[in-house]
């Protein structure tokens, strides 16, 4: 019995036993889940999470086109909308006084226009404008009825609801 010792109960206790403790075992398996972690994260897709927050901003630059609709009346007398926001393809712009040429900077925007890289907005192109009552029009001059107006990005949809120009 080499490496063993006897005892008077007849228990054997063993002094080179080979095996691992818990500790090891619980160790082992930490590391393990840490690695795991980290490669299914590499491994997930952002493209839509970065779609659902391009929608984000878009739906915030639409909501600024209405704030600013309804604190500022029109230069113009044609023009019942202060403020409207154009849509073209990929990229949106803010305008005012019913001429989508005359563009202006929207919020955290470097130029008069904001492209969405990898997506598309539909229906294109659209103009949307805002009364001084906040009411959303689909036309440039902010007349007629207003009326629900929904736009997708890429799939994403965005309902502006009519009467109270509520952004979804």
């Amino acid at each position: 019995m080499d490496g063993a010792l006897k005892r008077g109960s007849g228990m054997t206790i063993y002094r080179n036993a080979k095996g691992f403790t818990l500790i090891e075992i619980v160790a082992v398996l930490i590391v393990l889940g840490i690695l795991s972690a980290v490669v299914i994260s590499r491994g997930i897709s952002t493209s839509d999470v970065n779609l659902k927050a391009q929608a984000e901003v878009l739906k915030s630059h639409i909501r600024y086109a209405q704030f600013r609709a309804m604190n500022m009346k029109s230069d113009t007398a044609l023009c019942n909308a202060s403020f409207g926001i154009g849509i073209s393809g990929n990229s949106y712009f803010l305008f005012r006084d019913c001429n989508t040429g005359n563009k202006m900077a929207l919020p955290g925007a470097s130029s008069d226009t904001v492209s969405l890289p990898n997506v598309t907005l539909s229906p294109s192109p659209t103009v949307i404008t805002f009364d001084d009552w906040g009411r959303p029009y689909p036309n440039a001059n902010g007349t007629g009825t207003s009326s629900s107006i929904s736009l997708s990005l890429s799939g994403e949809p965005i309902n502006i609801t009519k009467n109270t120009g509520y952004v979804q």
